[in-house]
């Protein structure tokens, strides 16, 4: 089992810098709000199949959608929607991209 971390900073315009990394065992990750309100945790549980069935968020991406605007199940529609992407299977950018077209399409209200 592991899971998948993309730290993505939103600045004016929705420009990104991201750090990603994979990790054999989830470890305690700050909230944005503690050094960086605009960093969203992309966060996903990564199951022990090949495919996606197990796959979702962790609270650390709900969280900071929520922080961002999002009601609760706004952010967790738009953290299974990144996380249970086939594409981004191991593929950060992947999920980067695809969170970045979600939140240019839905912005917070």
């Amino acid at each position: 089992m592991t899971a998948t971390i993309c730290r993505v900073a939103l600045a004016a315009g929705l420009t990104l810098g991201l750090a990603s990394s994979a990790m054999a065992q989830m470890k305690s990750i700050p909230s944005p709000a503690d050094d960086n309100p605009n960093q969203i945790n992309v966060s996903c549980y990564r199951g022990p199949l090949k495919t996606v069935a197990w796959d979702r968020p962790n609270a650390v991406f709900i969280e900071d959608l929520v922080q961002l605007g999002y009601s609760f199940q706004e952010a967790h529609a738009i953290g299974e929607r990144v996380c249970r992407d086939e594409y981004g299977v191991g593929n950060g950018d992947h999920k980067i991209a695809t969170l970045m077209k979600l939140l240019k399409e839905n912005p917070p209200r």
